[in-house]
């Protein structure tokens, strides 16, 4: 009796591994479908011949930001929506990375920067930047992709209890 009860339970850890690997699959696969049908739509719209990133943003709405180089060899960035509206610009009409970095530490006492990405609200291109301030609050800066300047920040403080 008591090898029929192993059986069973080592037949349930089966079916039940096989069943997270299912659903793990299938959660992976939409977005990174998603991410390689914008990065279809980019390379169409915009004439790129190579990507150098790709990124996934999403604040009130979710975006694709490809970023790589056209059959001119500009250096572009392509924003494409949910509805696959593009919005492209050249990456040298807004900050790098490292210029919006620099920018955040120097004047909005970022202490610790946890991540940063490029996004776009209401149709207007922008860098977010999520750090820890000098008081270790966790915040949100979003700032425009051409000058870095303010746009929104949220700040969260843990509780204290």
């Amino acid at each position: 009796m008591g090898k029929k009860w192993i059986l069973v339970v080592i037949g349930i850890l089966i079916l039940a591994s096989w069943q997270a690997y299912y659903l793990f699959n299938g959660v992976q696969a939409k977005p990174a479908k998603k991410e390689a049908e914008a990065v279809e739509i980019a390379k169409k719209e915009e004439d790129l011949v190579s990507i150098t990133n790709v990124d996934h943003f999403y604040k009130n709405e979710t975006y694709y930001v490809v970023e790589g180089k056209n059959k001119k060899g500009t250096n572009k960035i392509v924003w494409v929506d949910k509805d696959k509206k593009v919005t492209s610009l050249n990456a040298k009409d807004g900050l790098s990375e490292k210029q919006i970095l620099n920018y955040v530490k120097q004047n909005h006492d970022a202490k610790t920067i946890v991540d940063s990405r490029l996004g776009m609200e209401d149709d207007i291109p922008l860098w977010e930047v999520v750090y820890y301030d000098t008081k270790d609050r966790y915040t949100y800066f979003y700032g425009y992709f051409e000058s870095g300047e303010r746009y929104e920040i949220y700040r969260l403080k843990e509780s204290d209890q």
